[in-house]
């Protein structure tokens, strides 16, 4: 479009069913986090790179991640809408920051679907090893875009369902380590890893590489604020719910992984394996058991993919109605399904990109490149609430931080500890991701002044943030 014209928005061809209560809000938010995958994935991934000391690195994320929340509940009840997190910092800190917070995002809906889903294929391999990892993975993947381009109601209903399954799993695995505690308090304060078939002692640095990965872990209680649009209540409300999912996902994580750490048989072999948990649970209580526990995890698993997927394609929906891309981009990926409601073109394309993945990536390639994407976005709001109460102090509250500004601070210090300790390679990439995105905006988006605008919804949006958005 050339300058000087009206501003054209986004033809959206619908709005999203607000039909979620509080309950399936936080349903969706702790199936997002999903702590029954996230032990499965992602803690062997943080016992190969820190063994014991794996504990200290779950028990300072955990601590990050609860100061995190307290930013993005804040912020979220003051920016109730789909864009989540990209559309705090687009708002607070300004566009530039806001595209580069938008691509981070949507790396991660392609990247931290893949990494779950990956771990679907490699359980359902060592059940039965007909099953190959990386196809069995994609076609998981596919059913799930289909199943999420269904109604929120449906699927809050469906991942509720798999969320009872999750906890119950959780629950046996969490018996399992109590009943069978085999190993002394010492392998905490003299933590051990292993090393080239051994146990070898492990230094501080390996703690702090393992912490944007154990902030993988507990992530997920952003997505409260990804279906705000979609939720009734009051603003507040989204508040709340990051805080109380956040809570909730890092107690389901956090005792069984303590638990079962303490219970392990062999050390050595326990830290070695790759599914480290369901092979205690093998262990101690025989392969029949292990395998009903991995047929559980595998739906603990389905259901993370699912509640991931349905947030991602949330955002990815919400940047064409900011008008991120070209106008015949923002028309196909705003469509809202005239039957479900849903954002089913985003959906579909994300899925679909998540699929392909499925066959060019490793599981822990993924897991440690989206640990990266996540901890980043972390900073960015770390900074955002930081910025918005100095300078927006008219703003009203909803839901305010406590302790301020003791939250950002710590999150920030969490964030910038944890991404020295990263993969040099895994830094470049999104180093070279972010000039990309500058450079799209300083080329593309400031010369067009009527695109990439956060969106503006007066009947969620409190007044003082509505006025203050106008003015802005």
């Amino acid at each position: 479009m050339s300058e000087g014209l009206p501003p054209e928005r986004v033809d959206t061809t619908g709005e999203l069913d607000r039909a979620l209560s509080l309950g399936g809000l936080l349903a969706l938010a702790v199936s997002d986090i999903t702590p029954m995958a996230s032990l499965l994935v992602i803690a062997p991934v943080v016992l190969g790179l820190a063994g014991t000391a794996g504990f200290w690195a779950y028990l300072i994320g955990c601590f990050i991640a609860i100061n995190v929340a307290a930013c993005m509940g804040e912020l979220g009840s003051i920016y109730p809408v789909a864009g989540g997190q990209y559309s705090i910092v687009h708002r607070v800190l300004g566009g530039p920051l806001g595209f580069v917070a938008l691509l981070d995002y949507l790396v991660q809906a392609v990247f931290l679907p893949a990494s779950i889903v990956l771990g679907f294929g490699t359980y359902l391999h060592s059940l039965n090893h007909l099953f190959p990892v990386g196809l069995s993975s994609a076609v998981v993947m596919a059913i799930v875009t289909i199943v999420a381009v269904l109604r929120i109601r449906v699927n809050a209903v469906l991942v509720g369902i798999f969320l009872a399954i999750e906890v119950t799993v959780l629950a046996i695995l969490t018996l399992d380590g109590l009943t069978h505690l085999n190993q002394p308090l010492s392998i905490i304060f003299q933590p051990v890893a292993a090393r080239g078939g051994e146990l070898a002692p492990v230094a501080t640095g390996a703690i702090i590489a393992a912490l944007a990965t154990a902030l993988f872990s507990v992530n997920g209680y952003d997505s409260t604020l990804n279906f705000s649009e979609e939720t009734r209540g009051p603003a507040s409300h989204i508040g709340r719910a990051v805080v109380l999912a956040a809570l909730t996902g890092i107690l389901l994580e956090i005792v069984p992984f303590t638990a079962d750490l303490f219970g392990a048989q062999n050390l050595k072999a326990y830290l070695a394996s790759s599914t480290p948990l369901t092979d205690l649970v093998a262990h101690t209580w025989g392969s029949a058991l292990a395998k009903v526990m991995i047929v559980g995890a595998l739906f603990a698993l389905f259901n993370a993919v699912l509640a991931i997927t349905l947030q991602f394609a949330r955002i990815v929906w919400s940047s064409a109605r900011d008008q991120a891309w070209p106008q015949p981009v923002n028309e196909i990926l705003g469509r809202v399904h005239p039957r479900y409601h849903s954002p089913w073109v985003a959906t579909l394309i994300m899925g679909t990109v998540a699929t392909v993945l499925c066959f060019a990536a490793s599981l822990v390639t993924a897991v440690t490149f989206t640990a990266v994407l996540i901890v980043t976005m972390y900073g960015l709001v770390a900074i955002s609430a930081l910025v918005s109460r100095v300078r927006d102090r008219r703003l009203r509250r909803p839901s305010k931080m406590w302790f301020w500004p003791a939250p950002p601070i710590i999150a920030l210090a969490g964030v910038v500890i944890a991404l020295t300790q990263q993969k040099p390679g895994d830094l470049l990439v999104l180093l070279a991701l972010f000039v990309v995105g500058l450079g799209y905006y300083a080329v593309y988006l400031r010369r067009r002044p009527q695109r990439w605008v956060p969106h503006v919804d007066e009947e969620i949006l409190e007044p003082q943030a509505a006025q203050s958005l106008e003015e802005g």
